[in-house]
């Protein structure tokens, strides 16, 4: 009687998405909060988008993790899901999967666009150098 109850509680229980995104330290953002977000930003920005069944950014996600975990209150990582904010993400032309966008906190600076998957050094280095 115990192996079969045991067997019925492993049988309810969900295993882990394969693909799923985290958010941890990285808050995930909707068009309105991003656009109250970059208003009030007083440190770099850098903007995921991303989605939910892409392989690149799965990865992505736990780089941006990294960086946000290494850097602390110095920078303000977020994320967007491109096919949750899908006006969004054309309007901004974000094609390629994932787009990081990088937001230096002075505006007469062009903010800084890459697309596919970099390492938390590489993210962390635009960070310190470029903004």
């Amino acid at each position: 009687m115990r192996a079969s109850a045991k067997s019925a509680r492993r049988a309810t229980t969900k295993p882990a998405r394969a693909g799923t995104i985290r958010c941890g330290a990285v808050q995930k953002m909707n068009a309105e909060e991003l656009e109250i977000a970059m208003a009030n930003r007083d440190r770099p920005m850098v903007i995921d988008f991303y989605a939910t069944w892409c392989g690149p950014c799965v990865l992505m996600s736990s780089e941006l993790e990294k960086v946000q975990e290494q850097l602390g209150d110095k920078v303000q990582c977020v994320k967007v899901d491109t096919d949750e904010e899908s006006d969004l993400a054309t309007q901004l032309q974000i094609q390629g999967l994932p787009t990081l966008v990088f937001v230096s906190t002075d505006s007469s600076k062009p903010a800084l666009r890459t697309e596919g998957m970099l390492p938390a050094e590489t993210v962390i280095s635009v960070i310190e150098n470029e903004l």
